[in-house]
């Protein structure tokens, strides 16, 4: 898989807090399992709330007008 650069700037003191809980060399990959955990949560919110939508016979009419 091809990897691309991605700049975050934050502050010393979180800088810090990471790089003593986490540990240096793993801040990347810490940031990027958030991310990756963020965006699956939110694509599955989605799909909840088409499958509650269309579940709801008011609100498929009031999407269809």
């Amino acid at each position: 898989m091809e990897r691309k650069n991605l700049n975050v700037k934050v502050s010393t003191n979180v800088y810090n807090m990471l790089k003593s809980d986490i540990g240096k060399g793993k801040i990347s990959e810490f940031v990027e399992g958030l991310i990756n955990k963020e965006l699956g949560g939110a694509e599955k919110r989605a799909e909840q709330e088409y499958r509650e939508c269309y579940s709801n016979p008011r609100m498929v009419k009031e999407a269809k007008q």
